[in-house]
């Protein structure tokens, strides 16, 4: 069995010639994350799909605006995966609620080997089971903790710190498929997801992504291991800002866990930024927390010399307040509208 386990390593792996290869589709919710350095390092990615492609979408005067942004200012070219598919020649489909047949059409014309999902959506068998020799599902967990949709809010949320990704095999239910591969590490107390979510793609995903795909060419096989059927965590569902909020406990955490748990994902911003009167005039990061003296109620939002605070019953997590030009471009589009 050669089902590969990385911990605190990464597999060496060799670039990949994109002559006789597989023929690869990608199906992204992480834009370019995955795609890139999958492409870079040869795989023959025929066909790119994202459920929403939020470039295209724009109006033209946002599309304008947004090529400036990033070309001028972030100097980042081809930032969006439509964009991107474009300037490869790589054929790009945009699968949305009302397009599946046509998705289903578009994917049966390019003829896949192989189907990789990356943050996507739960997809149906008469699409998983297209390409020849499956659909590839990347997940951020340690299969089978925390299936389901919401893996990293759960994990910080039960103070786990061992990160980890599954490559598993989709089969009829959800992230219970055979698993290919898995790699882990520790993370550090209030590491953002996003930071946490990029370093398991890039050095054990891509990795992993790369040996598989490799075994699949010089054999026509994948091997794998079936998982346990009980999950020892309950299924990471998505939560509610009303459930969210109420999930939080600012009376019996720390507040290193509270601070932990808010870095889980974005959510605290549709929390407690509408709190704040024109917050949505900047852009807004989590700062550092104080332990002090707090006589606002727990939960609620104050504001002393150093700036606005989340109030915990051992003191204050502040929020840092910032300029962004792209939110100020999204202004002067927003004032034309």
């Amino acid at each position: 069995m050669n089902t590969y386990i990385i911990q605190d390593t990464k597999l060496i792996f060799m670039s990949l010639e994109k002559a006789n290869k597989l023929r690869v589709v990608i199906l992204s919710g992480s834009g370019k994350m995955i795609v890139t350095p999958l492409i870079e390092q040869g795989v023959n990615v025929v066909g790119l799909s994202e459920v929403y492609d939020e470039f295209g979408n724009m109006g033209r005067l946002k599309q304008g605006l947004e090529k400036i942004f990033w070309s001028l200012i972030k100097r980042c070219s081809n930032p969006y995966l439509s964009w991107y598919a474009r300037k490869q020649e790589i054929s790009y489909f945009e699968k949305n609620k009302s397009s599946t047949t046509d998705y289903i059409k578009w994917l049966k014309n390019l003829n896949p080997d192989l189907l990789i999902l990356h943050l996507g959506p739960v997809i149906p068998a008469d699409i998983f089971k297209i390409p020849r020799l499956g659909t590839i599902n990347i997940h951020p967990s340690l299969l089978p903790k925390y299936r389901g949709s919401n893996p990293y809010f759960w994990l910080y949320y039960n103070f786990d710190m061992n990160a980890g990704i599954t490559l598993h095999f989709i089969d009829d239910s959800v992230d219970t498929g055979n698993i290919i591969g898995q790699g882990s590490y520790q993370i550090e107390c209030g590491t953002p997801a996003s930071e946490v979510g990029s370093n398991l793609v890039s050095n054990y995903a891509v990795p992993l992504l790369l040996n598989a795909i490799q075994e699949l060419e010089n054999t026509g096989e994948l091997d794998s291991i079936p998982q346990q059927s009980a999950s020892p965590t309950p299924y990471a569902r998505r939560v509610t800002n009303k459930e969210y909020f109420e999930l939080l406990d600012f009376e019996c955490w720390s507040i290193e866990h509270l601070w932990h748990v808010l870095h889980s994902n974005e959510q605290w911003r549709s929390v407690f930024l509408p709190k704040i009167k024109d917050s949505e005039k900047y852009d807004w990061t989590l700062d550092y927390f104080k332990k002090m003296k707090v006589n606002a109620p727990y939960g609620s939002i104050y504001k002393d010399a150093q700036g606005f605070y989340i109030a915990h019953c051992e003191g204050g997590i502040y929020l840092k307040k910032q300029y962004s030009a792209k939110r100020f471009i999204k202004n002067i589009i927003n004032h034309f509208k």
